[in-house]
């Protein structure tokens, strides 16, 4: 299952450059580094992340209900796993959900928040008809933390694991307290997209994806303080990483620009992510909290004002090629407007050139997920 880096004809249109060749010639040789399962270890494992910031390693079994059964184990986890959840613990789901996509039965409504997208999604006994698309977090509590991760195939991907980091005399790396799941349902043919292309403020060194169920892929292009430290990524554009069940994706999102979407006629996408700190720091208590106003509850027609500078949500919007938003000037204030229509569950995003900190008082920053 090679993946290889995809030209940058995948890329949104730009205008011509001297040297389209040599770019489209080195997005063809960049490759993002494979490891088989039964062959990773701490050494290979570092030996690639501590260069590209990127590794896919293939292959873990993902038991089936069958064979966990057959164990008498806890069985693997797959929907009914997240509405049990949500039923025995709502506060721990909704205090950090995100809505990548809302269902279409909810997109135009103006109870189109977050709780309410939670409480259709994983309240029902059935799973909703697609497209849609969401995440929440498990923080905050250990006991429901720890049963949750008992439902993986592993706590921490074994490469990871404070015995291969011994065998290399490595100190131990650390993970937060903290997981990350990212769900979704997509039975139309095309594909349906998350948020837009973004980076992520984080302080820890990456975080590792495995996909359990379906399949989801990203596309990454590095930023400009990744090629500096590693010229073997210069002149790459955009490429794709397709995650099947199964596979673990290790990346720093501070230092790949990052998207990701849901192939057509999937009918149920699942992974699930931690933050992992290489280092051995000592990771302090996660406190994601739910992001609101980030994107479109209705439809705004090109030009209208989406945020104003008092209105705006405490984050930094994600930098995009394609863009829908931008930051204009109204009367000495600065003002978010639309570049064109949006639709109602669309993400806002801004050019990769806008400054949004020109103000001299600019807003904090969250991480922006």
């Amino acid at each position: 299952r090679a993946c290889l880096a995809s030209p940058l004809a995948m890329a949104p249109k730009a205008a011509k450059t001297s040297k389209p060749a040599k770019r489209s010639v080195a997005a063809h040789r960049a490759r993002i580094t494979q490891l088989e399962a039964c062959d990773a270890d701490y050494r290979r494992f570092m030996d690639v992340y501590e260069r590209d910031q990127l590794i896919l390693v293939r292959g873990y079994e993902v038991p089936s209900s069958e064979s966990r059964k057959a164990q008498q184990k806890v069985p693997p986890i797959r929907f009914a796993t997240l509405q049990q959840l949500y039923a025995k613990h709502p506060k721990v789901v909704k205090r950090a959900f995100f809505v990548e996509k809302p269902p279409d039965s909810l997109s135009s409504s103006s109870s189109c928040t977050a709780s309410h997208v939670a409480d259709v999604l994983l309240g029902d006994s059935k799973c909703p008809r697609g497209p849609w698309y969401a995440s929440f977090v498990v923080q905050r509590n250990r006991s429901v933390l720890g049963t949750f991760l008992k439902s993986l195939p592993f706590r921490v991907p074994p490469f990871l694991e404070d015995a291969s980091a011994a065998q290399h005399g490595a100190e131990a790396p650390k993970h937060s307290d903290a997981a990350w799941v990212f769900f979704g349902r997509n039975e139309q043919q095309q594909l349906m997209r998350g948020r837009a292309e973004h980076t992520d403020a984080i302080e820890h060194s990456g975080t590792w994806h495995i996909q359990l169920h379906g399949s989801k892929v990203w596309t990454l292009r590095p930023t400009d303080e990744l090629v500096r430290r590693n010229r073997k990524w210069k002149d790459v554009g955009h490429f794709k990483v397709h995650c099947q069940a199964g596979d673990v994706l290790c990346v720093n999102t501070r230092l790949w620009w990052h998207r990701t979407h849901i192939p057509g006629n999937c009918p149920f996408s699942l992974s699930v992510a931690r933050d992992m700190y290489l280092d051995g720091t000592q990771p302090d208590t996660p406190n994601f909290t739910n992001v609101k106003g980030h994107y479109a509850t209705r439809v705004f027609d090109r030009g209208s004002v989406v945020f104003t500078e008092d209105e705006a949500p405490d984050l930094a919007l994600p930098r995009s090629r394609t863009s829908n938003c931008a930051l204009r000037d109204a009367g000495g204030e600065l003002v978010v407007v639309a570049k064109r229509r949006i639709k109602p569950g669309e993400w806002f995003s801004i050019s990769e050139s806008e400054d949004e900190d020109a103000e001299p008082d600019p807003k904090k920053r969250r991480r922006c997920f």
